[in-house]
């Protein structure tokens, strides 16, 4: 890990992560076939996992974007909030909602039963991570990186607060870590 980032521990690392996108994008490919897919991106979080899909999926589909908020912090606030691509034009497609964490559910529930409403004919889950300990929604993710425990995890693509985002391993947040850097670094109350 870079030194303008905390020695947070790794739980994935980018290698592996492209490894497990590869045999992702193939079953995706395999199962779709002669009709690919409409890939909608769950932003912010899952924008780097959609690019390695578009990147690994023939067909040099586009990715629509959406965006759903159920977090302040490091906790779900247990109400879904659609404000983006509430209006993409699904009907009669086949949706692959493509997202970063699968944690409670309730935001995957929310886009599925928002997008088969507005006439799509399925709707798919593609989840790089999912955190079943957390699931207060029974949902079924079709295509799944890794299983993870109960931890808040930052990198490719999940943050806290707008940090650590851009991080390219999944690593699982610290706050005596962060703590600990930020007082070394002398780099303020903000790390980024």
């Amino acid at each position: 890990m870079s030194a303008q980032f905390p020695p947070f521990r790794v739980l994935f690392s980018r290698d592996q992560i492209l490894r497990r996108a590869q045999e992702l994008a193939r079953s995706i490919t395999a199962a779709t076939q002669p009709e690919p897919p409409m890939l909608v991106a769950v932003i912010e979080g899952a924008r780097p996992f959609a690019r390695l899909i578009q990147q690994l999926v023939p067909g040099s589909l586009p990715v629509h974007e959406v965006r759903a908020s159920s977090y302040a912090g490091t906790q779900s606030t247990g109400t879904v909030q659609i404000t983006l691509g509430k209006d993409l034009p699904v009907s009669g497609r086949h949706v692959l909602l493509l997202e970063d964490i699968v944690d409670t559910g309730r935001t995957i529930h929310a886009l599925q039963k928002h997008f088969l409403g507005a006439g799509a004919s399925t709707c798919r889950v593609a989840s790089l991570l999912s955190k079943p300990s957390r699931r207060v929604v029974d949902v079924t993710i079709d295509y799944l990186g890794f299983d993870i425990p109960d931890e808040f995890v930052l990198g490719c693509g999940m943050d806290l607060d707008g940090r650590y985002r851009e991080l390219p391993d999944i690593v699982i947040y610290e706050a005596d870590v962060e703590r600990a850097f930020v007082a070394r670094s002398g780099a303020g109350s903000t790390v980024r």
